[in-house]
C-alpha cells in the first residue's frame, strides 16, 4: 500500500509539473516578457518574469491610440488591461499593481454542507488557487482567486450577461460607484485536482472592496480585459452552463489530462499548451478560431471609441476603414487587426509585438482632427 500511495503521488506531481492545476483566463499569456511602456525594457520571462498577452497588453495600447487618447491615458489603459490578468508587473520606475482590495473571510464547506462533506469529500481547497496569487489578501481580479470567474469568465449574452459584463461596465463608466460581483469556491478529496472534480461547488454574491474608483481609466481598462475575455470564453462558458455531468456553477478550463472530461470548448493545457487548444487556435489561420479574438479586439475597440468620444479622448477615433502603413503595407484599420491575429500563430508573439509597434506608429503619423468638447458656461448668481 505504501509503494502505491507514493507512485500515486508522483504520478500527480508529475502530472501538475507537465500541465499544472486548471485555472481560468482568456488570450493565454503567451511566450513574451512585459516591456514597460514608462522605459522600453522588457523584462524576460527566462528571469522569471511574468509572460504577457499581445492581445491584452500591444494590441489594446494601439487601439487605444486609434481611438483618440493620448499615449499616456493608452499606456495607462494597456498596463490595466494586462494587470487584470498579471496582478503586479515590474518595473524600475513605477509601481504596476492592481493588488489594491481585500476578501471576505471564506466560507466552511463542512457547516455549508454537513452531509455531502462527509468522508473528507470537503477536505481539500480546490479553489480559490491562494498559493499561486502574487498577495492572496488583496489581488482581487487575480485568475487564482474566488473573483476569477467573475472577471476572467463573465456571461455576455443570455440572462447572467448583466450580472457579469453589464455590472463590469457600468463600475467601469462610473454609473454605480459599486462593483457587485461573485465569490466561487470548490472544494474536493485530497484526490481531486480541478474544479470539474471538486465534489462541491460553491458561489455567494459580494460586493468587491477595491481602492480602484468607479468610472476612473484605471477601472476601464479592467473591464476592457473582461470584455475580451468574454469573447474568448463565450464557446467554452455555453458549453459549462448546458453541463449536467458534473453540473458546474461557473465555467473553467477543462483538462483531460489532468483527469477531467474532455470539453472541447473549454479543454486548455497552460503550462504545455498545443495548437488545437482553445487558446491555441486564438491566432494563426484557424478562422473558426480566430473569428473570436477579431470579434474580441473590434468590441474592445468599439468600447475605447465611445469612450473616447464621450469622457477622456483627444481626437476623434478612426473609422475602421482608415488606412494606415503598418509594417511598410498600405491597410485598413481593420485590415491590421485581422492581420495582426490571423498571420501568426499563438507561437509567434515577439512578431505580434511588432506589427502591434508599427500600428501604433502609424496611429500616431496620421493627421487626426481634435474632439471639440463643449463647456457649459458658469452663471454666478
Amino acid at each position: 500500500m505504501r509503494r502505491f500511495s507514493v507512485s500515486w503521488l508522483a504520478l500527480v506531481l508529475a502530472l501538475l509539473l507537465l500541465d499544472g492545476a486548471v485555472a481560468v483566463w482568456g488570450f493565454a499569456e503567451e511566450a513574451l516578457g512585459f516591456r514597460d511602456p514608462k522605459t522600453g525594457i522588457t523584462y524576460a520571462t527566462s528571469a522569471g518574469y511574468p509572460e504577457i498577452s499581445t492581445l491584452h497588453d500591444d494590441l489594446t495600447y494601439a487601439l487605444a491610440l486609434a481611438a483618440g487618447f493620448t499615449v499616456t491615458d493608452s499606456q495607462k489603459l494597456q498596463i490595466w488591461d494586462q494587470l487584470t490578468d498579471s496582478e503586479m508587473l515590474p518595473s524600475d520606475v513605477v509601481s504596476y499593481t492592481n493588488c489594491l482590495g481585500s476578501f471576505y473571510a471564506s466560507p466552511d464547506p463542512n457547516a455549508l454542507f454537513p452531509i455531502q462533506c462527509l468522508g473528507g469529500n470537503c477536505s481539500n481547497v480546490i479553489w480559490p488557487m491562494t498559493g499561486q496569487m502574487k498577495n492572496p489578501n488583496t489581488c482581487t481580479t487575480s485568475r487564482y482567486g474566488v473573483y476569477s470567474p467573475f472577471f476572467h469568465f463573465p456571461h455576455r449574452t443570455g440572462p447572467l450577461a448583466e450580472r457579469d459584463l453589464g455590472a463590469l461596465r457600468d463600475w467601469a463608466w462610473g454609473f454605480t460607484t459599486t462593483l457587485v460581483a461573485y465569490e466561487a469556491y470548490a472544494w474536493g478529496r485530497n484526490s481531486d485536482l480541478t474544479v470539474m472534480q471538486a465534489k462541491k461547488q460553491y458561489t455567494r454574491t459580494a460586493v468587491i472592496t477595491t481602492t480602484l474608483k468607479a468610472g476612473a481609466l484605471e477601472s476601464f481598462g479592467t473591464y476592457l480585459h473582461s470584455l475580451a475575455d468574454a469573447y474568448s470564453h463565450e464557446a467554452c462558458i455555453a458549453a459549462m452552463d448546458a453541463l449536467t455531468t458534473p453540473v458546474m456553477l461557473w465555467a473553467t478550463h477543462s483538462n483531460p489530462n489532468l483527469g477531467d472530461p474532455s470539453v472541447p470548448e473549454c479543454d486548455y493545457r497552460p503550462n504545455n499548451p498545443n495548437a488545437t487548444d482553445v487558446h491555441g487556435v486564438e491566432f494563426g489561420s484557424d478562422i473558426t478560431g480566430t473569428q473570436r479574438t477579431i470579434n474580441a479586439a473590434l468590441a474592445v475597440y468599439d468600447e475605447l471609441s465611445r469612450r473616447s468620444v464621450l469622457r477622456d479622448g483627444v481626437y476623434h477615433p478612426l473609422g475602421l476603414s482608415t488606412t494606415l502603413v503598418v509594417s511598410g503595407t498600405s491597410v485598413t484599420l481593420a485590415d491590421a487587426i485581422t492581420h495582426f491575429v490571423r498571420d501568426r500563430d499563438y507561437t509567434d508573439p515577439t512578431y505580434r509585438r511588432q506589427y502591434a509597434d508599427s500600428l501604433a506608429a502609424a496611429v500616431l503619423a496620421q493627421p487626426r482632427a481634435l474632439i471639440q468638447r463643449v463647456r457649459l458656461p458658469i452663471i454666478l448668481k
